[in-house]
């Protein structure tokens, strides 16, 4: 303990010196981790514990709240990562250390001594633990590490006007102030990855044009705590006080945050929008954006803890040609808030995966037209294999701008995962890589729950973590064979972008609907962010719709559509039942649920349900369909909106039937089902105290009568 302090002390010094950032990692009991940070902690002003069991003394938060801290700074962070390392939130606190600070990391002894008998993520993290530029201090030893190399290079660049910290950001408020002051119609969208000064530039730019001229900004990001350093940087050029308003007045000039939605349904008027971290808001909204305001700035994290901005601005890309084709891109690359090549960022975004990215395409296309195979990837490869590991989550960061860091350890250590890839074969001269992986589906077992378990589940009553697909058909369609049966939910499919439109996709279907069918499942299902052409796809790829969510996804923006094949003769058994419940519900939904569903969307889903139902002929839906339903309704499962078509087709026969009596009760039901009145509606002109009462009213009326009606 004696060589501890003066250990810690030229640490932090050399730190500040060189304004860096070092992990160091003590490995030990909690007891001693905790004495041992203390000697790197009281080197700085201040410090942060993230996870349990902090010191009295100390500023804290649980991992699950981490988010809180961001745009906040710290001068060390101590993460304790004693019941769990949670990626996401590592990677999110990492950005708040500023320059000459320290992550400490507290984590068990039997990482480092056990090591085969933690789980694979632990294994992995084990190992890039070890590397040279990790400071890692075991209790078991009795010697530091060295200290490392401090030769980085200061920045001594100047700006008089902005008091920006770069030429880079300084360019980027000039580049966002043009976007005002230039032609409408012409967004910006700037990227970085953190602390390189994105959001100071957004606030300094802000402060800018509300000293020029008379203007009304509006900002928009996931949460307010994502803006905060926008809003206290433009409040320090405008040298007024600021404590954490979310809005801010200069002169006759104001800047006021909103979140996405409220912007979107107020709709204010204003001059300018900034949208921050627009990788995190639901590309529908962005869109919506898009086309509501003239002059707009995107700015989003490239390498993020919350979603990647690398695949937001290739799928957002798209829209911004179609809607503004003069929009404009800008980069800040050089860090403001540690140095250039920090020992931190680089492990960070190594073990994280952050930077990974698709295999370039320039070294595709002289082998675009071999022969692709498809196989398997056990988790064991993906263990030993970094190359592969990383190339994998190249796939999935530009596929899907939701992937984080906590899907490496899902990957890793989910034992009911499973990854099937399209793989590239090399020509034997091509000495950089024996083959390539171009195409990737990630699949998770699920389902295999006993009857008494399975109906539970679909009665409401029970629900399992995880297994959505199987659980899903049980509780929202009223299938229990959905979660007896054994079943595959395809989280993600991703193909090189290169590549794509070549039936890339559509043979790696195939090929996970052989392997299902080589393990004896039942069926095969997805559910995604229901869009016209993903619906188009997964069609041709023989998966039917059997259930669209009544509410929007927070994270998309827009409904979630489940899809299913099935694979056994007892899966087929029951897929047309939930294909024509869904189609029945659907036609039903549409006057209330689904009213103001995106037109094509509409259009395609309703064309759908048509034909299932032959609406031509007049086909009802089948008795045993709607009894199948009625009967979960009646016992407490489902619900008015995910069993309206059933609801309503009984109704209909028994109001037109002889032993109909008209009462207060059967008027609510006739009202509220036949009508179409809203709940507000039913609520007021039957006098109940809420929509709850109103549904428990609806719901025993219908319990009542259908037993009779038997």
């Amino acid at each position: 303990m004696s060589d501890l302090l003066p250990f810690s002390s030229q640490l932090i010094a050399q730190a500040k010196n060189a304004n860096c950032r070092h992990l160091v990692v003590l490995a030990g009991d909690l007891a001693w981790g905790t004495e041992f940070a203390n000697s790197f902690t009281s080197g700085y002003p201040s410090y942060f514990w993230a996870g349990e069991n902090a010191p009295e003394n100390a500023d804290s938060l649980s991992i699950k709240k981490a988010k809180k801290l961001l745009g906040q700074e710290t001068h060390c962070l101590v993460f304790n990562a004693h019941n769990g390392f949670d990626a996401d939130a590592f990677g999110a606190l990492s950005g708040t250390v500023i320059g000459g600070g320290l992550l400490l990391l507290l984590v068990p002894s039997g990482w480092f001594d056990d090591t085969q008998t933690q789980l694979p993520f632990i294994q992995r993290l084990v190992r890039l633990l070890s590397q040279p530029d990790v400071l890692l201090i075991q209790q078991s030893e009795t010697c530091f590490p060295d200290l490392p190399p401090s030769d980085f290079a200061r920045n001594d660049y100047q700006d008089l006007r902005f008091n920006c910290l770069t030429q880079e950001q300084t360019l980027a408020v000039e580049a966002i102030k043009k976007v005002v002051t230039g032609h409408r119609k012409r967004p910006l969208v700037l990227t970085a990855d953190r602390g390189r000064g994105k959001s100071s530039a957004l606030g300094i730019a802000a402060a800018s044009l509300m000293t020029e001229r008379r203007i009304r900004i509006a900002v928009t990001s996931p949460s307010f705590a994502n803006v905060n350093t926008l809003f206290t940087r433009a409040a320090n050029a405008l040298g007024i006080d600021y404590n954490q308003e979310k809005s801010l007045s200069f002169e006759s000039s104001d800047m006021v945050f909103f979140a996405p939605d409220t912007l979107l349904t107020t709709q204010p008027d204003i001059d300018f929008l900034i949208v921050d971290e627009a990788a995190a808001i639901p590309a529908p909204l962005l869109s919506r954006m898009l086309s509501q305001y003239n002059r707009v700035a995107f700015a989003s994290t490239i390498h993020g803890y919350e979603g990647t901005g690398r695949g937001f601005a290739i799928k957002f890309r798209q829209q911004l040609e179609l809607q503004t084709p003069q929009w404009r891109q800008l980069s800040i690359t050089q860090p403001i808030r540690w140095a250039i090549n920090d020992p931190l960022e680089n492990w960070v975004f190594r073990a994280l995966l952050l930077d990974t990215d698709v295999i370039p395409s320039h070294r595709l296309s002289t082998r675009a037209s071999l022969e692709i195979t498809y196989r398997t990837v056990p988790t064991k490869e993906l263990i030993v294999d970094e190359a592969l590991l990383s190339s994998l989550f190249g796939l999935l960061i530009n596929a899907h701008y939701q992937t984080s860091p906590n899907d490496i350890s899902q990957l890793l250590d989910d034992a009911n995962m499973q990854l099937l890839v399209a793989e590239l074969k090399s020509d034997e001269g091509d000495s950089e890589q024996a083959s390539s992986i171009v195409g990737c589906c990630l699949v998770s077992l699920e389902g295999g729950f006993d009857t008494d378990l399975a109906q539970q589940i679909m009665l409401g009553k029970r629900r399992v973590k995880g297994h959505l697909l199987a659980q899903s058909v049980a509780a929202h369609i009223g299938i229990p064979q959905g979660a007896t049966q054994h079943c595959a939910r395809i989280l993600r499919i991703a193909v090189h972008p290169f590549l794509q439109q070549q039936g890339i996709g559509s043979s790696l279907l195939n090929f996970t609907q052989e392997w299902a069918g080589q393990q004896q499942l039942d069926y095969i299902g997805t559910s995604f962010a229901a869009a016209p052409e993903l619906v188009s796809f997964w069609r041709k790829a023989g998966f039917l719709p059997i259930r669209l969510g009544v509410t929007k996804d927070a994270s998309s923006g827009t409904h979630s559509l489940l899809t299913v094949q099935p694979i056994s003769d007892a899966a087929q058994s029951w897929q047309q039942c939930a294909v024509s419940l869904f189609s029945a519900n659907f036609l039903s939904q549409r006057v209330e649920q689904f009213n103001e569903l995106e037109n094509e969307l509409f259009i395609s889903l309703f064309q759908y349900s048509s034909a299932q139902l032959d609406i031509a002929t007049y086909m009802p839906l089948p008795l045993s369909f709607r009894d199948l339903q009625l009967s979960c309704y009646c016992q407490g499962g489902l619900g008015y909106d995910l069993a309206i078509a059933s609801i309503e087709s009984w109704l209909s026969d028994w109001v037109s039937s002889d032993d109909f009596i008209h009462d207060p009760a059967a008027a609510l039901a006739v009202v509220k089902v036949l009508q179409k009145q809203s709940w507000d509606t039913v609520v007021a002109q039957f006098s109940l105290p809420s929509r709850k009462h109103a549904e428990h009213a609806l719901r025993s009326y219908i319990t009542q009568y259908y037993q009779f009606s038997l």
